[in-house]
């Protein structure tokens, strides 16, 4: 009986704790690390350029956030964030305003995770150039922070589970360890 609910158990757990297919990938297109120039004087330049196959992973014709990963002290700030997509028909150019976060204290590794905004990668885009700065007109700097094209890995966000999902993840767990003290006690 305690391996039936076990295995239960743990297929639930490893259902909470994978991400969906569509949240699979993430382009890690900027990165501002605690104590470099980003972080102590600014504003500060980033920019990546990206390749159709890169466009295609994230998905042609899909909206995909851009998400700022905070793993300093301070506050994320940024500047405002440019994507100039060439297409087939075309340059096609979004913009996202400037971001700026919550007050953290250290130790902050993935302490806050924002969505900034989201992209509209065009059907037909064949490459495109992402840009913005740490730091913006509140403060020049930025605290640590992992900026991503998309959910998935390597910027946290689609990682960490649903908040409902960690409910249900505690109570999964707590369940196979009373099961064990009944077994154990037995």
């Amino acid at each position: 009986m305690f391996r039936m609910i076990k295995a239960a158990l743990l297929g639930a757990v490893s259902l909470l704790v994978t991400a969906p297919a569509s949240h699979a990938t993430a382009i890690l297109v900027g990165q501002c690390i605690e104590f470099a120039a980003c972080f102590s004087s600014g504003p500060t330049p980033w920019s990546d350029n990206l390749t159709t196959a890169n466009l295609t992973a994230l998905g042609l014709g899909t909206t995909q956030p851009l998400v700022a990963a905070q793993t300093s002290m301070t506050t994320i700030r940024l500047g405002v964030t440019t994507i100039d997509f060439a297409t087939t028909t075309g340059p096609v150019v979004e913009m996202l305003p400037e971001f700026s976060g919550g007050i953290h204290s250290d130790p902050c590794n993935f302490c806050e995770i924002d969505i900034v905004g989201d992209f509209l990668i065009p059907a037909n885009a064949t490459s495109a150039t992402i840009s913005g700065f740490f730091g913006n007109s509140v403060n020049p700097t930025s605290a640590g922070v992992d900026v991503c094209l998309g959910s998935g890995v390597p910027c946290a966000a689609a990682a960490a589970p649903e908040p409902g999902s960690l409910a249900i993840l505690g109570v999964a767990l707590a369940g196979l360890g009373v099961a064990r003290r009944r077994r154990n006690t037995a």
